[in-house]
């Protein structure tokens, strides 16, 4: 299943610390974006928000630190013994399933899972052997051929190994109808839901099951995840009127899943030094 959901997180300061890259077909139908975050020397906070995807992080420096994040409903904070340097693999929503067999509901309680419980033991070792020993991801500019060499290999040892999975049909309805009336207000009543195929019930299940979240909270992080976007346009004075109550409303929900302010968050770094203030 493919919808052209593009999350983002926030600003870091250091326009050299916090870089990302498109995957690009035919892995994008699985693989949102590549990331890389470097850390410099001291102790660090990376300040993440929910977008509804699995991530996989890999520590650049070290084989058996790299893990499979799942989605969240509430701003996490990472803490960081910096120097490091960490490589991210962001799925789009349900992309994992193409590596991952375990439903996302048998696991995305623990918060966090290593990368080897999940995956293949080759496949972990050969993503990590396409990363290692790349002097481009340390160059100021990250866009060198040594870069796009590696990135191009990672996408070779993903795309060997990953497959399509079976998407439920009544799940896949339900994400494409929260897509596109992310503006909207959403009908979840057992009548909306038969239009599904499923009871209200049924479809708290499944969302559960294979997207870690429950209905109503998946829909709101899509619509949190289109205000942030928001914020980079003119029009983003006015925005949360086609998606909240009013300005109250739209704060509430917004720090209840960041943790600050529409405000504070535009001003902030989601990576800073774990002495100073945000």
């Amino acid at each position: 299943m493919f919808i052209d959901y593009n999350p983002v997180q926030g600003q870091v300061a250091d326009n050299h610390a916090y870089t990302t890259w498109q995957a690009l077909a035919p892995l994008n139908r699985w693989v949102q974006a590549y990331w890389q975050l470097k850390v410099p020397k001291g102790q660090f906070c990376y300040h993440s928000v929910p977008d509804n995807c699995v991530d996989w992080i890999i520590n650049q420096n070290c084989f058996n630190d790299n893990f499979l994040i799942p989605p969240f409903l509430s701003s996490t904070l990472f803490h960081i013994q910096g120097p490091a340097s960490f490589f991210g693999i962001r799925f789009r929503i349900l992309g994992h399933q193409g590596l991952i067999s375990a439903p996302l509901g048998e696991w995305h309680m623990a918060g966090s899972v290593r990368a080897e419980d999940l995956l293949a033991k080759e496949v972990v070792s050969a993503v990590f052997a396409a990363l290692e020993n790349t002097p481009g991801f340390n160059t100021p500019s990250f866009n060198t051929p040594d870069v796009d060499a590696h990135l191009h290999l990672l996408s070779e040892v993903l795309l060997s190994a990953i497959s399509d999975a079976d998407v439920d049909p009544r799940l896949a309805h339900y994400i494409r109808y929260c897509y596109k009336n992310v503006g909207s207000y959403l009908d979840l009543s057992d009548n909306q839901c038969a239009e599904f195929g499923v009871s209200a019930r049924q479809l708290r299940r499944l969302t559960s099951q294979h997207l870690g979240l429950l209905p109503k909270d998946f829909a709101k992080v899509l619509k949190f995840q289109h205000m942030l976007k928001a914020m980079h346009t003119a029009q983003y004075s006015r925005a949360y009127l086609d998606h909240y109550y009013d300005q109250p409303h739209f704060v509430r929900e917004f720090k209840r899943l960041s943790g600050v302010t529409p405000s504070q968050f535009q001003k902030m770094s989601v990576l800073y030094n774990h002495f100073s203030s945000v």
